[in-house]
């Protein structure tokens, strides 16, 4: 009789011992499979990027936004004004229509997403001053299904000073890396405009920004700068 009890005590130890490992194991198997997933979602972002022009009737000074809807093959679907100075904003809609884009990615998959491009108009006689930002007209989400997504926001601005004796003017494109907690961390040039990129790259270090969010958290996301330099040498309209 003991030995049939020792026996049964020995089964049930080790069908425990068995569901304890069986248990241990699928935890391990489900922390390792989610830290192999891929970034839940990566913001759209912009490849090559062309000029913008600074039409030659207008001296109006500020920040145009733009938000562009990038389709999941990169194609631009629409480009809605945000912030908008009335002399400028058409040119400049039309100009990154014609841009590279990158699509957003969900869990490695392309997606329809937006892409906040903050354009500079300065005529060459600003200095650095502050830019008056006037509020958005509204907030473009991932999509109209979809409102996980909002993208990075432009705080505050300055203009970027135009080098003495320089001649060039044009539009120096930048790519704005931004962390979690709205930090630039990384500027990458799309266009370059010597000698006018060092004055813009550093105008941005004045800048600040909010992070974008997905599903209310904040991400690592981009926005594209772009300054848009008149020589101050040239004719005025």
């Amino acid at each position: 009789m003991v030995e049939r009890t020792n026996s049964v005590i020995k089964r049930i130890l080790n069908v425990s011992n068995s569901v304890l490992l069986l248990t241990l194991l699928v935890a391990a198997w489900a922390l390792t499979s989610e830290a192999k997933e891929p970034p839940h979602f990566v913001p759209a972002s912009v490849s090559r990027a062309g000029d913008i022009p600074y039409p030659a009737g207008s001296l109006d000074a500020g920040v145009v936004t733009l938000s562009v809807y990038v389709k999941k093959t990169g194609q631009v679907l629409g480009v809605t004004i945000l912030r908008d100075i009335s002399s400028v904003s058409g040119p400049a809609a039309a100009a990154v229509r014609s841009w590279t884009y990158t699509p957003a990615t969900r869990d490695g998959k392309p997606v329809e997403s937006t892409l906040t491009i903050n354009i500079v108009y300065d005529p060459g006689f600003l200095g650095a001053d502050n830019i008056p930002l006037p509020p958005l007209s509204q907030v473009q989400p991932i999509s109209t299904k979809e409102q996980a997504f909002y993208p990075p926001q432009l705080n505050t601005a300055t203009f970027a000073p135009y080098p003495a004796k320089a001649k060039a003017q044009g539009a120096v494109v930048l790519n704005v890396t931004l962390d979690t907690n709205g930090n630039a961390a990384q500027v990458a040039t799309l266009r370059d405009v010597p000698p006018l990129t060092a004055s813009a790259t550093g105008a941005l270090k004045n800048w600040n920004f909010s992070a974008a969010t997905y599903e209310g958290n904040p991400i690592q996301s981009h926005m594209v700068v772009a300054f848009v330099f008149r020589s101050p040498s040239a004719p005025l309209p």
